[in-house]
């Protein structure tokens, strides 16, 4: 019964806005006595890249890019609005489709080595003029190949097809009508973060942190005090909250005084901002912990360990997984080496097959760094947590999980997902400790929100008969800012000083701190995904069912 609900709920279009819904929350404010300790684990995204002065976009109308630039059919394949249809095409062509795009990339490496004369290849004069240096020059000649191929035209048949059931203008119309899916979520953020704050304010914030000479990159001695300064100004300016019963501690790539590098840095103190990859920006942490401070009435510790570029499949491995293969992997390996055997031999050449992982005796990477901070906050909570009162005592409240962009084509993840948080619960001695789990939300559109491997994963490991119940699944496409994504196409149709070309460069400067990476560094997407998954855990704690599970039940 579970495979059947789960094959037919995961490309369902509701999901999107269910995920994203508190509804089982308690009405009151949950009262706990023993300290509340959350662990918040993950990769780039729960280190968190959002730069503060970027939650000015929250206090904004979404941005509804113009349709004519932003429907756009380019002559040649380059991922705009339109192309990346290839990615959310809905129809029978689907395969076809996939098998194009997998043409095109083929195409181009073929071309490039022709080009650069690798493997021994020397260009025929039959293949035309070679292209001149540079990578102008270079890929607008892949494109003309790829064009005199028949690729691109095959594509667009089937994008434009009457079979395509979510064309370009079905994905502006759900793309501009993103906040108000989300307005329930972004007037709440509002009120609690930055009521009434307007543009004079953000300024004013931006000349007080210059003057007062902050850093963002500061790893110094003076890192906890240089934060201080910057969050009370965040405060003071913007509203943004410190909070009163939620401290933090953090340790990886975070702004601290402690540790040698970048990745092994550690702080604690008051939650606020400033406790995502640098002392002026933020992650999912922020949200969390204000959420939780709000929801539930009781002494509360996040205890953040996060690192860029960090795969479940291997540095977040579990231990109990130490040399051991899932049945997932094992099937994967075993199809990809009969394939690549299937065509060494067409080649006539030999294929050594992949080997099964071998154990290493060892932690992995991620949980090397981890497990010590874990032993020492719950051997010690007092340290980062003063007025810790050991006969009351602590409790493990739950784990919020944001990784998978490493794993996002993973198959195997809800067998890695599942067997990750067994082990966590062993080590903390907490059999039923609630897991929120954030989606991929790069995933951007209803019909895809959980069609890659990490996404499916979490849903899949939030239904399995010993997790169920306890483990939810916060969908957070809906806050991803893909309208961001659209600036530099609408700036490319618009001449320079154009009222539409000024209106997205202004955006662009104010709502953006990291480009295309990391949800634009948008500090609004991170706290509408911190918030909804804040919540979620306390509907955990409060006893209710996952989230998730009101949609799964439809």
């Amino acid at each position: 019964m579970k495979k059947s609900i789960l094959s037919r709920v995961v490309p369902a279009v509701a999901l999107v806005a269910a995920c994203t819904t508190l509804t089982a929350t308690a009405a009151e404010t949950i009262k706990k006595e023993k300290l509340q300790i959350v662990f918040c684990f993950g990769q780039s995204n729960m280190v968190g890249l959002a730069a503060v002065p970027t939650a000015w976009y929250m206090t904004q109308p979404q941005y509804v890019p113009p349709r004519d630039a932003t429907v756009l059919k380019t002559r040649y394949f380059d991922w705009n609005f339109y192309w990346s249809g290839a990615r959310y095409y809905q129809g029978p062509k689907k395969q076809e489709l996939v098998d194009l795009v997998q043409a095109r990339r083929d195409s181009r490496m073929k071309w490039r080595q022709r080009i650069g004369g690798r493997n021994g290849i020397v260009w025929k004069k039959e293949w035309g003029e070679k292209p001149k240096s540079g990578r102008s020059n270079v890929y607008a000649f892949l494109d003309q190949k790829a064009e005199e191929e028949g690729i691109y035209k095959r594509i667009a048949a089937i994008l434009d097809s009457k079979d395509n059931q979510f064309n370009v203008d079905d994905a502006y119309n759900e793309l501009i009508a993103r906040d108000k899916v989300n307005a329930e979520a972004v007037k709440r953020a509002n009120e609690i973060y930055l009521k009434g704050v307007t543009d004079a304010d953000f300024d004013a914030f931006n000349a007080a942190v210059k003057e007062a000479k902050i850093n963002p990159k500061d790893q110094g001695p003076d890192t906890e005090k240089n934060r201080a300064i910057y969050a009370g100004l965040a405060q003071k300016h913007l509203g943004l909250p410190i909070a009163k019963r939620t401290r933090i501690f953090g340790h990886g790539a975070i702004g601290g005084s402690e540790g040698t590098s970048g990745i092994d840095r550690s702080t604690q103190g008051p939650l606020s901002v400033g406790y995502g990859g640098s002392i002026t920006t933020i992650g999912p942490e922020y949200g969390v912990g204000i959420a939780l401070e709000r929801l539930v009435d009781a002494p509360i510790l996040l205890v953040k360990c996060s690192w860029g570029n960090t795969s479940i499949a291997d540095a977040w491995r579990t231990p109990s997984l130490d040399g051991v293969e899932t049945p997932i992997e094992k099937a994967t390996r075993v199809a990809w080496d009969q394939k690549m055997a299937a065509e060494a031999k067409k080649a006539g050449r030999e294929y050594t097959p992949r080997s099964a992982p071998a154990k290493t005796g060892k932690l992995s990477w991620c949980w090397n760094q981890v497990l010590p901070q874990v032993d020492k906050v719950l051997a010690d909570p007092g340290k980062y947590y003063p007025g810790y009162d050991p006969e009351v005592g602590y409790e493990v409240a739950g784990l919020v999980w944001f990784q998978g962009y490493s794993d996002k084509d993973n198959p195997a993840y809800g067998e890695l997902f599942a067997q990750l948080i067994r082990d966590f619960r062993v080590k903390v001695k907490t059999p039923k400790m609630p897991v929120v789990c954030g989606t991929l939300g790069m995933a951007s559109f209803k019909t895809e929100a959980f069609s890659e491997g990490a996404n499916k994963g979490m849903l899949q490991t939030s239904q399995m008969p010993d997790l169920a119940g306890t483990v939810d699944v916060v969908n957070t496409a809906p806050f991803f800012p893909l309208e961001l994504d659209l600036l530099k196409q609408v700036m490319g149709a618009y001449e320079k000083g154009s009222p539409e070309y000024e209106k997205a460069l202004m955006i662009q400067k104010r709502a953006i701190s990291n480009k295309g990476f990391h949800y634009h560094g948008s500090a609004k997407c991170f706290i509408l995904m911190g918030d909804a998954m804040g919540r979620s855990l306390a509907n955990l704690m409060a006893g209710g069912e996952p989230t998730i599970n009101a949609t799964l039940k439809k």
